[in-house]
C-alpha cells in the first residue's frame, strides 16, 4: 500500500495575549489559564516530524462559518458573544445548567473560537472532498460549548461544526469519538438534536463539568464509557477498540475529538498514560477503514505535546499504510 497522508489544517494566527485563556475555576480553586497558542506550536512541531503530514491553511468562507454556527448555537447566545469587549467578563447566564461559571470570556477569545470553527469546517470540507485523514489544529477547544453556554475553555463547538459540514456535503451518517479526558457535555447536547450522528465518549469519572457529578447518555445515539481512577493502557485501548468498531460499522466518516490531557503530568489531567498511548490510538483509528476528521480538544502539558502529536500521526499513518 502507498504511504498514507494527513492534511493538517492550521488555524489562522491570533493576536497573542488577547486570545489566551485568563483563568479557570477547577475543584473550587481559580487556576491560571493554560490554553494559549503555545499549545498549537508544540502540536504542530510534533506532527511535522512525520513525512506524511501536509500543512494547509484554514480557508472556509466566513458566511459558511456564520451559517454553521447559526445551526449549532442559539441566536441569543451568539449575539451575547458578539457583544463582549476586550476585557474578560464572567456571564453567569451563559453557564451550563446547574454549574457555576468557570471561565471568563473576551472578544479575543471569541474571535479565536470563530477561527477554530473555520479550521474545523475546512478540515471537514477537505475530508468530504476525498482526503482520507484531516486534522483541524485549532483552539480554544470546543466540546464543552453547548447550544447556549460556554465552559471549560470552550466557547463554540468545533466538533459539531465538522459534523454539520459533513452532513451538508452529503456524508452521512457520522460518528463522533471523543477521547478527551473530560465528558463532552456541549457536544452531547448538540448531537441530541442532530440526525444521522452518533457519539461515543471515553472519559474520567467523576467529572467536574456536569451538575450531578454523573453522566447519562442524552439519547440512544450516545454511548458513555467512564473510567474511575487512572486506567491501565490495555483496558483503555480495549474499550476504545470496541467504540471505534461500533462507530465504523454505523458511520460513513468519523470525527475524532482528540484531547491529549490523558497523559501523565497534564495540568488539567489525572491519568498516567505515556505519550506513546497515542500511537496505539492512531492505529486503532486507521484500522477502522473510515475517513477521519480530527478536531483538537484539550491537552496542556507543553513539554509532552509534541511527542503526543507525533505518536498519534505515526500510529494513524503508519497503520493506514501497513
Amino acid at each position: 500500500m502507498s504511504a498514507a497522508e494527513l492534511l493538517l489544517v492550521e488555524q489562522r494566527a491570533g493576536d497573542g495575549d488577547g486570545d489566551a485563556a485568563h483563568w479557570i475555576l477547577e475543584g473550587g480553586r481559580i487556576l491560571p489559564g493554560v490554553d494559549d497558542n503555545r499549545r498549537m506550536e508544540e502540536l504542530r512541531r510534533g506532527m511535522q516530524r512525520h513525512s506524511g503530514v501536509r500543512a494547509s491553511g484554514a480557508d472556509a468562507d466566513s458566511e459558511d462559518v456564520e451559517q454553521t454556527l447559526s445551526v449549532l448555537h442559539e441566536p441569543d447566545y451568539l449575539e451575547a458573544l458578539g457583544e463582549v469587549s476586550a476585557e474578560p467578563v464572567v456571564i453567569p447566564e451563559l453557564t451550563p445548567p446547574g454549574l457555576p461559571p468557570d471561565i471568563p470570556v473576551c472578544a479575543g477569545l471569541v474571535e479565536a473560537a470563530r477561527e477554530g470553527v473555520r479550521t474545523a469546517i475546512t478540515a471537514a470540507e477537505r475530508l468530504a472532498a476525498g482526503a482520507p485523514f484531516t486534522y483541524a489544529l485549532c483552539r480554544p477547544p470546543g466540546h464543552h460549548a453547548g447550544p447556549g453556554w460556554f465552559a471549560g475553555y470552550c466557547y463554540l463547538n468545533t466538533a459539531a461544526a465538522a459534523v454539520q459540514t459533513l452532513h451538508e456535503a452529503g456524508v452521512r451518517p457520522v460518528g463522533i469519538l471523543d477521547i478527551d479526558l473530560h465528558y463532552p457535555n456541549g457536544t452531547a447536547a448538540i448531537v441530541e438534536t442532530m440526525a444521522d450522528t452518533r457519539l461515543h465518549s471515553l472519559h474520567a469519572s467523576p467529572v467536574t463539568n456536569v451538575a450531578a457529578g454523573t453522566v447519562a447518555p442524552s439519547s440512544e445515539r450516545e454511548v458513555v464509557v467512564e473510567f474511575a481512577g487512572s486506567p491501565e493502557a490495555s483496558a483503555y485501548l480495549d474499550a476504545l477498540a470496541l467504540s471505534v468498531e461500533a462507530l465504523a460499522e454505523s458511520s460513513a466518516a468519523l470525527v475524532v475529538s482528540l484531547g491529549y490531557d490523558i497523559v501523565a503530568g497534564d495540568p488539567h489531567g489525572c491519568w498516567g498514560f505515556a505519550p506513546e498511548i497515542f500511537t496505539e490510538i492512531g492505529r486503532l483509528l486507521a484500522a477502522s477503514g473510515r475517513p477521519i476528521c480530527v478536531i483538537q480538544e484539550g491537552g496542556y502539558a507543553l513539554d509532552s505535546l509534541a511527542e503526543c502529536s507525533f505518536s498519534f500521526v505515526s500510529g494513524l499513518l503508519d497503520g493506514a499504510a501497513a
